[in-house]
């Protein structure tokens, strides 16, 4: 047989190359009270990207040079008032970081700890990929 037609064999028995689906994250509520920024849905975003709270305020907090906190409800409040921009680009900076697989592109991912490195493990395709610590 001639080689492109084998060639063209083996592609035809390949799947179909699929795009990871885009993720079902929820976009922040984002409101300013005086010169407190608080967001709302923070724990709720948290959770849908399956990262501890805290780890993901730390990041956002660090990158401010801002104080802030997160209540018992899960708002999160930053002691200075910031823009919904800015917040949304930080945020967005993080997922692709610290959430979004380098190897696939699957936001389905932990995050751990292995003595003083950090590890994005993929759930989708076993990728692990170290991260700067946060």
């Amino acid at each position: 047989m001639d080689y492109e037609k084998l060639l063209d064999r083996l592609y035809s028995k390949l799947p179909e190359r699929r795009s990871p689906p885009p993720p079902d994250i929820p976009p922040l509520e984002v409101v300013h009270v005086g010169v407190q920024t608080k967001v709302r849905n923070f724990k709720e975003v948290c959770d849908v990207i399956m990262r501890d709270p805290r780890i993901c305020s730390r990041y956002l907090l660090k990158e401010l040079a801002a104080r802030g906190a997160i209540d018992e409800s899960g708002v999160f409040t930053i002691y200075s008032r910031v823009s919904t921009q800015t917040i949304n680009q930080l945020f967005k900076r993080f997922l692709d970081t610290y959430v979004k697989c380098k190897t696939c592109g699957s936001y389905q991912t932990e995050l751990k700890r292995q003595g003083k490195v950090w590890i994005i493990r993929c759930l989708a395709c076993g990728a692990e990929t170290p991260v700067k610590p946060i």
